[in-house]
């Protein structure tokens, strides 16, 4: 067994081996949309120029890719995974690796940032608990270096039955009585249809995305799709997966007149649920209304399962009662200077920091 590590630094290496790298993923112990080379080189062109350099490492037996770990790497030697920016809220970011060749690679892996003096610090921000392959990294990693850690932010999802009907049934009498009165009131008054847009005719409904998340989000200071980068990384999503369909736009209207949207990742048998927009000046919940035709169709299409994704707003517990439970770490190569500052801010300045922007929330109310 000729096990080695080979370190990708350029976008241009690591798209000459994309298609070796999607039949791994398509394999792995937690195959997810976000670990694709659709979205990571896409990420990257928008936002991993200005942050940091490029850092995939690649684990091969006798030249046979067994493993990956999709990395960016900042000036300061801190090393992130290759699309966790704070902005673009990535999820499921981990270790590629097939179940039967984990404990290899994750040896080789620790060994290698042992040998390593070029970083610093090394992220894990908010991996699924269920993703058996990095939480047995996490765990080895544990044994060898200082870390700091927390629970992270949950995602909602749904474990979608074999028919809409069924689904309605897991919910509870009055939040299953809402939703059929909203959805008959928007079919027969409002004419509400679900369209997948031509991708032909993008530079025509696109501009209409980013309206109706900006007016959804409006209370927000700066919603996404507001944001140049960001819209620009959704125009090049579509544009380089929407034909294969990794990547699903879905727009209800009411009649002509364009009402809600959202739009997502299809991979492996599950819908990843990533922006979402409607118009609220519109009668009917149209946003609601959206979220009915799209599991609707998800499930005449066998997708099983509908991930709310990033974020524990109130309104997704209408629709889920699942919650995947994920984790923050941070790992350090020393007890150094970024190993004490970060347990002083983390466990100390924006615990008290929090708890008086709580207070000054209460008392404006």
């Amino acid at each position: 067994m000729s096990i080695e590590i080979q370190i990708l630094k350029s976008p241009d290496e690591f798209n000459f081996i994309r298609e070796e790298w999607n039949a791994l993923t398509d394999r792995c112990i937690y195959p997810n949309a976000f670990l694709r080379a659709g979205w990571m080189l896409a990420w990257q062109k928008r936002f991993g120029v200005k942050l940091g350099g490029f850092y995939v490492l690649l684990i091969r037996d006798g030249g046979n890719l067994i493993g990956g770990l999709p990395l960016f790497r900042e000036n300061d030697g801190t090393l992130k995974f290759l699309g966790f920016d704070g902005v673009t809220c990535p999820e499921y970011l981990g270790l590629v690796v097939e179940s039967e060749r984990l404990e290899v690679v994750i040896q080789e892996l620790l060994k290698f940032l042992i040998s390593r003096s070029d970083w610093t610090r090394f992220y894990f921000e908010d991996y699924a608990l269920d993703d058996l392959g990095t939480s047995r990294f996490v765990e080895l990693l544990k044994s060898q270096f200082p870390f700091w850690e927390r629970c992270g932010e949950g995602r909602y999802y749904i474990s979608l039955p074999d028919s809409y009907e069924a689904y309605l049934m897991t919910r509870g009498h009055n939040n299953r009585s809402k939703r059929r009165k909203e959805f008959k009131k928007a079919v027969e008054e409002n004419n509400a249809r679900l369209v997948e847009p031509d991708i032909s005719e993008l530079d025509r409904w696109f501009p209409e995305l980013c309206r109706l998340e900006v007016e959804a989000l409006e209370h927000k200071a700066a919603p996404p799709m507001a944001r140049e980068d960001f819209s620009s990384l959704i125009y090049d999503l579509i544009v380089e997966l929407m034909p294969s369909r990794e990547f699903r736009v879905f727009m209800l209207y009411y009649g002509d007149v364009p009402a809600a949207f959202r739009f997502g990742f299809i991979h492996a048998g599950k819908y990843y649920d990533y922006v979402m927009g409607f118009d609220p000046k519109l009668p009917g919940r149209a946003g609601n209304v959206a979220v009915q035709f799209v599991i609707m169709k998800l499930i005449d299409e066998k997708i099983h399962e509908f991930d709310f994704l990033r974020g524990l707003e109130y309104y997704k517990t209408y629709w889920a009662d699942q919650l995947r439970q994920t984790k923050t770490i941070i790992f350090f190569r020393k007890r150094g200077l970024a190993y004490y500052l970060t347990q002083l801010v983390e466990n100390i300045i924006r615990p008290v920091w929090r708890k008086i922007k709580r207070k000054k929330l209460k008392s404006d109310v």
